[in-house]
């Protein structure tokens, strides 16, 4: 069934109405695509991310201090913004826009990824925030070997290719086996097949 927003686009807009589709449902799978780090170490310590869109790769996220939906953290990893029907809005810059200032590190206004990650290494030693995040999962602390093994392999992999990734970065074939079966990183999709929960953008 249609709701309303749908009804409108498809009387008043008809030629654009499948392509909202197609947009709606791209969004909807780039949510479960597993998410990167500086996601992960946001809902660490209390963030939530309730929407993307997936032309631009834009994320919305609440802050502790947002209203039940309120997503007043942007965090732009692509260089375009789209509108509703996939046409070009206007180029911006790749980083982190805060609307409205949450607690007293966190301030409004907009930060590069490299501004962004000195606040954010500055969120997780406050207690404040941390204590935001409580009973959250946290970031798994890999030793340099298996982060080095987990950024070489795809999204989703076999056992056969996890092994021979595994094998080449130096870790031995027992120890892949066993790495592949934390549940914090990966998830069995299908007889022999992995996929990564956690996307780590850098080393």
């Amino acid at each position: 069934m249609k709701s309303a927003y749908h009804q409108y686009i498809a009387n008043k807009y008809p030629e654009h109405y499948q392509k909202l589709l197609q947009i709606e449902e791209a969004n909807a799978a780039a949510m479960q695509k597993p998410k990167d780090e500086i996601i992960l170490r946001l809902e660490s310590i209390g963030f939530h991310r309730g929407a993307v869109n997936a032309l631009s790769d834009t994320h919305y996220l609440s802050t502790p201090c947002d209203k039940k939906g309120d997503f007043n953290l942007i965090y732009q990893r692509g260089g375009n913004v789209y509108n509703d029907f996939g046409d070009l809005g206007f180029s911006y810059k790749k980083g982190v826009d805060v609307w409205k200032s949450c607690g007293q590190i966190l301030k409004e206004g907009f930060y590069t990824l490299d501004e962004f990650n000195l606040v954010l290494d500055r969120m997780e030693g406050s207690r404040w925030y941390r204590s935001k995040g409580e009973g959250v999962r946290k970031l798994p602390v890999l030793t340099n070997l298996q982060r080095k093994v987990y950024i070489a392999l795809p999204s989703i992999f076999s056992w056969a290719e996890g092994k021979d990734i595994a094998i080449q970065t130096g870790m031995p074939s027992r120890t892949a086996q066993r790495f592949f079966g934390n549940g914090a990183l990966f998830d069995k999709v299908k007889n022999g097949f992995y996929m990564k929960k956690i996307i780590f953008e850098e080393m």
